[in-house]
C-alpha cells in the first residue's frame, strides 16, 4: 500500500461535544412607580388613572394612592418617599397653593408631575367666564343629592332579588335575568349614582312574579353568552364545593338564557348582553336604553 494510500485512510479523532451555551433568560423590566396624590379621597385620579393605564400592559406600573393631604409637611412626605422610587407623580388637588406646592417640589427632586384636574378647571373657566371657588368639600359633602343617594341605596337593598315586589313599581330601573347575570352588582353600582332599582330573579319552569310582568316601562332584561354563565356557575358551585347539576350544565344554560331572551321579547322589555362587560359599562348602556337622566342637577342629556 503505498504512503499516500495510508494517509487517506487515517482517521481523525472526533472532537469530544461540547455544552452548548444558552442565551441568558431577559428577565421583564420593574414596573415604574405612580404615585397618586389628593387632599380628599382619591377617587377621581384613581378613575382616571385606572382608565389610562387600560392602555399600556397590566404590569407595566405600580399604583400607590395617598388621600388627604391637607398640609404642605404631608405633601413633601409624600414626594419625599416618590423621588426615592423615581416615581411618576399624578395629582388631584383643589388648592392653586398645593398645585404650585407639588410642582416646584417635582422639580426640586427631579421627578415627573401631572395635574389630572388644573388644564380642564381652567379651560372650562376660560371658556364660559365662570370663576372656579376651589372648594374641597363640595364634592363630599352630605347635601341633598346625598341624601337622595342613600335613599336610593336603601331602596335598591330592599329590592334586591325579588323581595319588595309590592313597590317595585317605585324604581328607576328593575332588572331581570337568569341567575348569575350581574343583577345585583349592576343595582348597587346604579343605586351609587342616584338610581332606585330593583332586581328580580327568573328561573326557567317558574312563572314570573304578576308584578314584573305588570312592568312595561322601567324594566331592562340581562342575558349573557350561555358557556360563559355556565363557566361562572361552575366556580360558584366549586366554591360551595358542589358537584355539576343542571344549574351549570351547559345544554341546560342555553335553554334557560333562551328562554330569559323569548320572555323579554313577549313582554317588549330591551335586551342587554352583558357577556365580558364591566358592570360601569352594563350600567351607563342601562341608562342609555332607557333614557334616563341623571337624578341630580345640572342634568346630563342622553345622546342619540
Amino acid at each position: 500500500m503505498s504512503q499516500a494510500r495510508r494517509k487517506s485512510t487515517k482517521r481523525t479523532p472526533a472532537k469530544k461535544p461540547g455544552k452548548t451555551k444558552k442565551p441568558a433568560a431577559q428577565t421583564a423590566p420593574a414596573a415604574r412607580s405612580i404615585y397618586i396624590l389628593s387632599d380628599s379621597t382619591g377617587n377621581l385620579a384613581r378613575h382616571m388613572l385606572t382608565a389610562i393605564l387600560t392602555q399600556f400592559p397590566e404590569s407595566a406600573f405600580t399604583l400607590r394612592l395617598w388621600t388627604f393631604l391637607r398640609t404642605p409637611e404631608q405633601i413633601q412626605q409624600a414626594m419625599t418617599e416618590a423621588a426615592g422610587e423615581r416615581a411618576i407623580i399624578f395629582h388631584a388637588m383643589v388648592s392653586a397653593d398645593d398645585k404650585r406646592l407639588i410642582a416646584d417640589l417635582s422639580e426640586q427632586l427631579g421627578i415627573p408631575q401631572c395635574d389630572l384636574t388644573g388644564g380642564f378647571v381652567e379651560f372650562l373657566a376660560g371658556e364660559s367666564g365662570v370663576k372656579p371657588t376651589a372648594s374641597l368639600g363640595r364634592l363630599h359633602d352630605t347635601s341633598h343629592e346625598y341624601h337622595h343617594r342613600i335613599r336610593s341605596l336603601e331602596y335598591t337593598l330592599d329590592h334586591d332579588d325579588g323581595l319588595g315586589l309590592e313597590t317595585i313599581h317605585k324604581a328607576d330601573i328593575i332588572l331581570t335575568g337568569v341567575s348569575r347575570t350581574s343583577k345585583t352588582p349592576t343595582s348597587i353600582y346604579l343605586a351609587q349614582q342616584g338610581y332606585r332599582v330593583a332586581n328580580v330573579a327568573l328561573a326557567m319552569g317558574i312563572d314570573p312574579p304578576s308584578q314584573l310582568l305588570a312592568m312595561k316601562e322601567k324594566v331592562v332584561g340581562l342575558v349573557i353568552d350561555p358557556m360563559q354563565l355556565s363557566e361562572i356557575r361552575t366556580n360558584r358551585q366549586t366554591g360551595w364545593r358542589m358537584g355539576n347539576t343542571s344549574y351549570n350544565d351547559p345544554h341546560a344554560v342555553t335553554r334557560e338564557v333562551a328562554w330569559s331572551r323569548k320572555l323579554f321579547i313577549s313582554q317588549g322589555w330591551p335586551i342587554l348582553d352583558v357577556t365580558d362587560q364591566a358592570i360601569e359599562e352594563t350600567a351607563a348602556r342601562i341608562v342609555n336604553l332607557l333614557r334616563l337622566e341623571k337624578p341630580f342637577n345640572p342634568p346630563i342629556q342622553q345622546g342619540t
